[in-house]
């Protein structure tokens, strides 16, 4: 590949990942009510405060948030949180036009949103590795001829030019496969996305082999392998890419209005998710149980508990609500990389590396 054709592909990417994020954004000033960045004032008889939260599908990196708010712990700190299901980037569209009051959404989004003009402060961190892995349906994994152990280079020349099902075009997991495919010494065109609209979307089409790969979060992946019409190819969750490791991946985002007018909240909400991260470390078998049986009970239990294993071994889902200076700055590295601009004042919507 030569200079210019690097130059060229980098600016096409810029100039759609500017597009989306103007179209979002737009969208979300369009419906915005005002509402976003009130004070939540404690309810007289609960004395609890309710805030509403875009999320994705549900994951087992979500474990800490699920399990805070299915147990008690944002309770014991008098939230009362209620899960709004948003995909991709718009999250933020919810959280800006005040449908929602937080968003669960991919590190990437708010970084690119500052990049369009448009603040959200990050108030806590869910991912620090890529949840997302890779998988392809049995046919394919046959035909490969290749093994678990295989070089990421091998398994990333196979995939060249086939059908490739993610959950939204700007989610981290399209990001990811571009990566991947530069990593491999290939090029991101080599990357033929489609856009499956979520992660049952996704299944669905490599099921029917309208796909032939997909990239989506444990344990799903983990569940379609025990299910037998698909293969966990690349465990990216589980660290065997290791540029893609230790990087923030997964945040939790505000308004400015929101963050100014509710600080308190804010706190409560770290120290609640804190407590809740610790819990998935320490006692693990307990949290992943209770995760199972209340989010994937019916699928196979062991492909579930190993999705989650995955993932703590990679150290993809974040240990403490606080956002380091070393992960952030892979964020960003992984975006220069993946032709994403990011803007020289990226830090000042960190709350944990503004100061």
């Amino acid at each position: 590949m030569t200079k210019s054709d690097s130059k060229a592909r980098t600016r096409g990417m810029r100039r759609l990942a500017g597009i989306a994020l103007s179209l979002m954004l737009g969208a979300g000033a369009l419906t915005a009510c005002g509402s976003g960045g009130e004070t939540i004032a404690a309810d007289a008889k609960t004395g609890n405060r309710k805030i509403r939260i875009a999320a994705p599908f549900i994951s087992t990196m979500n474990s800490a948030v699920l399990y805070a708010q299915g147990n008690g712990i944002f309770a014991k700190h008098n939230i009362e949180t209620e899960f709004v299901e948003v995909h991709g980037a718009a999250g933020l569209q919810a959280t800006l036009g005040g449908s929602t009051d937080m968003a669960i959404t991919s590190s990437v989004n708010p970084v690119a949103a500052l990049e369009q003009g448009q603040e959200f402060p990050i108030i806590a961190q869910i991912g620090n590795g890529f949840p997302e892995s890779v998988l392809i349906t049995a046919a394919a994994w046959k035909e490969s001829g290749l093994k678990d152990d295989s070089p990421l280079k091998d398994k990333m020349k196979f995939l060249a030019g086939k059908a490739w099902g993610v959950s939204s075009p700007q989610g981290s997991s399209s990001y990811m496969a571009r990566y991947m495919f530069q990593l491999a010494g290939l090029s991101g065109d080599d990357f033929k996305m489609n856009s499956m609209g979520s992660a049952s979307g996704t299944l669905a089409g490599l099921k029917s082999e309208k796909v032939v790969a997909g990239s989506m979060g444990s344990p799903y992946p983990q569940v379609a392998e025990a299910e037998g019409y698909a293969k966990l190819f690349i465990n990216v969750s589980g660290g065997e890419v290791p540029e893609l490791t230790n990087t923030l991946t997964s945040v939790v985002a505000v308004t400015p209005d929101f963050y100014k007018n509710n600080k308190e909240l804010v706190a409560d909400f770290r120290k609640a998710l804190g407590e809740a991260q610790k819990l998935v470390y320490e006692k693990s078998a307990e949290v992943d149980e209770w995760i199972y049986k209340n989010h994937f009970d019916g699928s196979p239990k062991e492909a579930v508990l190993a999705g989650v294993k995955d993932q703590r071994d990679g150290a993809a889902i974040a240990k403490q609500p606080e956002v380091s200076a070393e992960s952030a700055e892979r964020l960003v590295a992984f975006m220069k990389a993946t032709g994403q601009p990011v803007p020289d004042d990226w830090r000042k919507i960190f709350v944990d590396l503004a100061g």
